[in-house]
């Protein structure tokens, strides 16, 4: 018994530290996200005025390539590792509130 319980242990320790600092993390600097969406503002702006020349198709055909390869690779690793997602996700929202 004392085999089985001690991976699990670990496995939601590491989860609930890691989305605690991860929460933390996002709560500190999420004073920078205004300046993130002026950024973004002025790219797309940018690009609609053809002051820059972004190619949108290739764009969309690399995320979609990448999307295709690790959309079942993803779905595979959250059903594995349940007992992980669920301690960094309460680890998560006690960071964001402490922070």
């Amino acid at each position: 018994m004392d085999e089985l319980l001690t991976p699990i242990v670990y496995v939601l320790a590491i989860g609930g530290v890691a989305g605690y600092f991860i929460g933390y993390l996002i709560k500190k600097l999420s004073h920078l996200a205004l300046t993130i969406g002026v950024f973004a503002f002025l790219l797309i702006y940018m690009v609609y005025t053809k002051a820059i020349d972004l190619n949108l198709d290739e764009l969309v055909a690399t995320i979609t390539k990448f999307a295709n390869v690790l959309g079942p690779l993803g779905f595979a690793t959250l059903a594995s590792s349940a007992p992980f997602v669920g301690s960094f996700v309460v680890g998560l929202v006690l960071g964001l509130r402490r922070g």
